[in-house]
C-alpha cells in the first residue's frame, strides 16, 4: 500500500469516527427536546471540537505513516495518481453539491440555524468521505 493509500484510508476512519460521533449526538440532542437556542450553542462548541479533533487525529496519524515508512513519505505523485485524485474531487463534489441545496433550501424555508449549520457540515463530510472511498476504490480496483 503507498503513502497515498494510506493516508486516505487513515483520513476516512478518522472522519467517520469523530463525525460519526458527532452527529450522533446531535441527533440525540436534538431529539431528546433540547431546544433550538440551546441546541445551536451545543453545537457550535461540539462543531469546533470535532473539527480541531479530526486535524490533530490527522496530524498524528501521518506522522505515524511517515515513520513507519520514510522511504514513501517523499510526495511522488504520478498521473495515476493525480487521475485518482481528480475522479475522487469529482465525486464528492456531486455529493457536496446536493448538500448545499439542501443547506440552501432550509435556509430559504426558515428552518432552525442548527440544521443549517449541521447539513453544511454534513455535506463537507459526505462529500470527502465519498472522495476517499472513491480514492480506496480506484486504487485498488486500478484506473
Amino acid at each position: 500500500m503507498s503513502f497515498h493509500e494510506k493516508s486516505n484510508l487513515a483520513m476516512l476512519v478518522i472522519m467517520i469516527g469523530v463525525y460519526g460521533w458527532y452527529f450522533t449526538t446531535s441527533i440525540i440532542d436534538v431529539m431528546g427536546g433540547m431546544s433550538p437556542e440551546a441546541a445551536l450553542a451545543v453545537t457550535n462548541i461540539k462543531m469546533i471540537v470535532t473539527v480541531l479533533g479530526v486535524v490533530a487525529a490527522s496530524i498524528v496519524v501521518h506522522i505515524a505513516i511517515a515513520i513507519a515508512a520514510p522511504s514513501e513519505a517523499d510526495d511522488t505523485s504520478d498521473e495515476r495518481d493525480k487521475l485518482i485524485e481528480m475522479r475522487g474531487d469529482q465525486r464528492g463534489g456531486f455529493v457536496l453539491a446536493l448538500f448545499a441545496l439542501l443547506a440552501m433550501g432550509s435556509a430559504m424555508t426558515a428552518q432552525p440555524y442548527y440544521l443549517v449549520a449541521n447539513l453544511i457540515l454534513g455535506g463537507l463530510v459526505a462529500g470527502e468521505i465519498v472522495k476517499a472511498v472513491s480514492k480506496l476504490v480506484d486504487y485498488r480496483r486500478g484506473v
